[in-house]
């Protein structure tokens, strides 16, 4: 079903074998200290778009501003330069990593690749712009730029799953049945979630002692994903037998999530969290979402959770896998916050509310 490039030699179910790197890990470290300061958003926040351009081409993405600043303008600039700067760095990871960190690293990068088919399924579903695409998608692991833009050349929904290349076919074949009937692309999507999902636990189930903060890491990504789709449903007046179809549920918050499942409102669902031993971190996110039905505020208190579990990853073992994959995760959010700016900038949405979305380690 998933090529061999993503787990390594797959089917045994043996634990992976990791050692120590120091030349890797003292590449990262440096590579960590260029991602942009706390104190360097504020300074962009004050500034117009072309001016945030004009900041970032004097950082680490001047390359991919230069290549680009022919062809593009604006926010598209930005947003293919942060984009391909993002694979730029991956591919370097790879570069300077021992085989068996590979593995490690391009399972991570399935994150991406799922992203970018999600998005190229809804662009066919919306007969989006060609035009419009690039700056959405994300060259990273096995959708690199290259087999990016062959699937952006495909004339339907089909063709693109057919031709993705590291998921099997059959995977979809229920999903693209449903989607015939529906016209809906949930079901696919739905199908995406539960690939990654359960990719990712097999391999967490793989890793060693040493990778025991990033099994956690990848634990608590999975439970976000699981609340922040139920609420979604539930907002959405998704009947409960429906939900249990469309999400992944990890084991440790089963009970929660079967409970928030069955509530009678999203409210109520919400209401559970404040009982939850997650509980410590979304008691303004929940109030916020029974007030006005926005889901913001929580989805950021708990990605400022995951950013906090990324930072216990590059700080805590400095001479681990850890510090790797947090660098990753530390990087992909960075690359997240200059977009927010700029987009909030075009949209003329208030200074204030684009700053509380800003998150950094």
């Amino acid at each position: 079903m998933l090529q061999k490039s993503y787990l390594g030699s797959k089917g045994s179910g043996a634990k992976l074998a990791l050692g120590t790197y120091p030349y890797t890990y003292a590449r990262v470290s440096v590579m960590r200290s260029f991602l942009l300061r706390k104190d360097e958003y504020h300074k962009l926040m004050k500034m117009n778009v072309n001016e945030i351009i004009g900041y970032l081409q004097n950082s680490q993405y001047r390359k991919e501003i230069d290549e680009l600043a022919g062809r593009y303008r604006g926010v598209e600039l930005m947003e293919l330069a942060l984009n391909r700067n993002l694979a730029n760095t991956w591919a370097k990871l790879k570069k300077i990593s021992p085989a068996s960190l590979r593995v490690l690293i391009s399972t991570y990068l399935l994150r991406g690749d799922i992203w970018n088919v999600k998005t190229l399924v809804r662009a066919k579903y919306t007969k989006l712009s060609p035009e419009q695409l690039p700056a959405m998608l994300l060259p990273s692991g096995f959708l690199n730029e290259k087999k990016l833009s062959e699937l952006m050349k495909k004339d339907s929904i089909e063709e693109v799953l057919k031709s993705i290349g590291f998921i099997d076919q059959s995977y979809f074949s229920q999903a693209l049945e449903r989607f015939k009937e529906t016209k809906s692309v949930a079901e696919i999507e739905n199908a995406l979630d539960r690939f990654y999902y359960s990719v990712m636990e097999e391999f967490s189930r793989r890793l060693p002692d040493e990778g025991r903060l990033f099994r956690e890491f990848l634990e608590l990504e999975t439970e976000v994903a699981a609340i922040m789709n139920v609420l979604r449903l539930k907002r959405a007046n998704t009947p409960s037998k429906d939900i249990e179809n469309f999400i992944v549920t990890p084991v440790r918050i089963r009970a929660l999530v079967k409970k928030m499942v069955s509530s009678q409102s999203a409210a109520d669902a919400a209401k559970l969290l404040e009982s939850s031993r997650l509980r410590a971190f979304v008691e303004a996110g929940v109030k916020e979402f029974i007030s006005t039905g926005s889901l913001v505020a929580l989805e950021l208190d708990l990605l400022v959770q995951l950013l906090k579990r990324s930072a216990l990853l590059i700080h805590q073992h400095p001479l681990s896998v850890d510090v790797i994959l947090g660098y990753m995760f530390a990087k992909e959010i960075e690359v997240r916050n200059p977009k927010l700016v700029m987009k909030a900038k075009q949209l003329g949405i208030g200074e204030g509310f684009a700053e509380r979305q800003i998150v950094t380690v």
